[in-house]
């Protein structure tokens, strides 16, 4: 897995449909560092939904996914909807997508990688949107993650 992560900057963000979900996340929280799960209406994000996951940061650290969304569930052949990172169906990638969780965590803000999967004989380019929600306002329970594959002009193909 080969990753490039920059500081946020949503003005140089070229995928269009990760912006639209930033642009949606940054409306909500209402002058907050981020918004509350309950400030996000899947209803008016429903353009996004096969394609976004709501994972949940559990208090031991961990994390487990609520929802899983149907086109990564059946691009990556696994829905992880209701699992935790420990099952997780690549167990060569667990701490690495344990590293890329936290960080929007412990920033406390959106994050925005590309990355490139190789698994067996298939690559795969992606870009990554993270995005923080807090209850309180202040500490990250939950993430959305938006996984757009192949849409950033990168191919995607079979070595």
């Amino acid at each position: 897995m080969i990753d490039t992560c920059t500081m946020f900057d949503p003005a140089t963000m070229a995928n269009t449909r990760l912006r639209r979900l930033y642009d949606y996340w940054d409306a909500r929280r209402g002058g907050r560092d981020m918004p509350a799960r309950a400030d996000i209406d899947a209803v008016e994000i429903g353009w996004a939904l096969g394609d976004v996951s709501l994972i949940d940061v559990l208090p031991d650290g961990d994390f487990r996914w609520r929802v899983d969304g149907t086109n990564l569930s059946a691009f990556f052949g696994c829905d992880m909807g209701g699992r935790k990172l420990s099952q997780y169906p690549f167990p060569e990638f667990i701490e690495k997508l344990r590293a890329r969780l936290l960080a929007p965590v412990r920033r406390r803000e959106p994050v925005f990688e590309t990355s490139m999967f190789e698994h067996g004989d298939y690559r795969w380019n992606y870009d990554t949107l993270m995005l923080p929600l807090a209850a309180d306002g202040r500490n990250v329970d939950m993430l959305i993650q938006m996984i757009d594959i192949g849409r950033s002009g990168a191919t995607n193909d079979r070595r």
